[in-house]
């Protein structure tokens, strides 16, 4: 209360109603700011899910891509006109599909020929990829080793009947 309410200078105690706009905002900012905690936790947490969706989804077209591009046989070169082996060739048609993503193991396995093997004609083949993903809320982080998911897709595919000279 003030000393320079007409009350007080007349030497008369009368009870004066407090402000409590002061309390109020005080208590305004307080919500405001655990409001404001809580919506940011769960918008990044939305964006981190989104993310995860946007990667597995981006891994998926990359392989869906490398796998059609390895069933045909096809061999790509390099910028001096020397032809890629057609494990380079897939990996490099998965990489550029795979928009930026850091892929961490691109496998083979080829029923015929085994493991690290594109195969040959006609041969069943399995592609697989990974990817890691660093996540950014700390909640979700939390509940995966080092905040790090790990993503990992594979097709099984027929090569078609490409001449057997290019199976390397």
């Amino acid at each position: 209360m003030c000393d320079k309410h007409p009350c007080r200078q007349q030497g008369t105690v009368v009870k004066v109603k407090r402000n409590n706009s002061c309390q109020r905002k005080g208590q305004s900012l307080v919500e405001t700011a655990i409001t404001f905690t809580v919506f940011m936790l769960l918008v990044f947490g939305v964006i981190d899910f989104a993310r995860l969706f946007y990667v597995q989804m981006t891994m998926q077209n990359a392989l869906r891509v490398a796998a059609r591009y390895a069933a045909t046989g096809n061999h790509l070169t390099n910028a001096q006109g020397a032809t890629l082996s057609r494990t380079n060739s897939i990996i490099q048609v998965a990489q550029q599909n795979a928009m930026g993503l850091p892929l961490t193991s691109i496998q083979f396995t080829s029923q015929s020929f085994g493991a690290n093997s594109p195969g040959g004609p006609g041969d069943t083949e399995t592609l697989t990829i990974g990817c890691n993903v660093q996540l950014i809320t700390p909640l979700v982080s939390r509940y995966f080793s080092n905040g790090v998911y790990h993503f990992n897709a594979s097709v099984m595919y027929r090569n078609e009947p490409f001449p057997p000279s290019q199976t390397n």
